[in-house]
């Protein structure tokens, strides 16, 4: 009997274990699939599509989706697409559960090819989701914290943003 009444704490112990891990499991599969969906909004400059994905507050800045996506299309639409030898995401750095949304920093490798020079870069997504982590949106966090504070006030303290990584090359 008393064997019965210690597995019984321990089961509901491990089950509640269970749900924090599958909590940010689901978070990093919501995180990867928005992610690509960004970046193969980018790459196809399907500029609908990377808004979607893209952080509210930039697009606000910007006077709005309509306006955010001609400023994208401006900024991005004179490079050809063979110049992207690398867009893709990396590795998922950090999920932070706050109160009110998750945070998170995601990897991002890119290289450029384009006017004689190879740019090759990691530089780093600024995530947030207030659905649980089932829908993200993402913004550049410039790899410097300030910076990422400047779009997003609430940016939580303990995420760590690591500095970019650049490689120029002259071909």
């Amino acid at each position: 009997m008393i064997k019965r009444l210690c597995i019984i704490p321990i089961f509901l112990l491990l089950v509640m274990s269970g749900n924090a891990q599958f909590d940010t499991s689901f978070a990093k599969k919501g995180i990867q699939n928005c992610t690509d969906s960004l970046i193969h909004g980018f790459k196809t400059k399907n500029w609908t599509l990377f808004t979607r994905y893209s952080n509210p507050a930039i697009i606000g800045t910007l006077g709005g989706q309509q306006e955010f996506i001609e400023y994208i299309a401006k900024t991005f639409g004179a490079v050809p697409d063979s110049a992207w030898k690398l867009y893709k995401r990396g590795v998922i750095l950090q999920v932070l559960k706050l109160s009110h949304e998750l945070q998170c920093v995601v990897e991002l490798h890119s290289i450029l090819q384009m006017d004689g020079q190879r740019i090759s870069a990691t530089s780093y997504l600024i995530g947030q989701s207030w659905d649980g982590g089932r829908f993200w949106t993402f913004f550049d966090s410039q790899s410097d914290a300030n910076a990422a504070r400047m779009v997003k006030p609430d940016l939580s303290p303990d995420l760590i943003v690591p500095p970019k990584k650049e490689k120029i090359e002259i071909l």
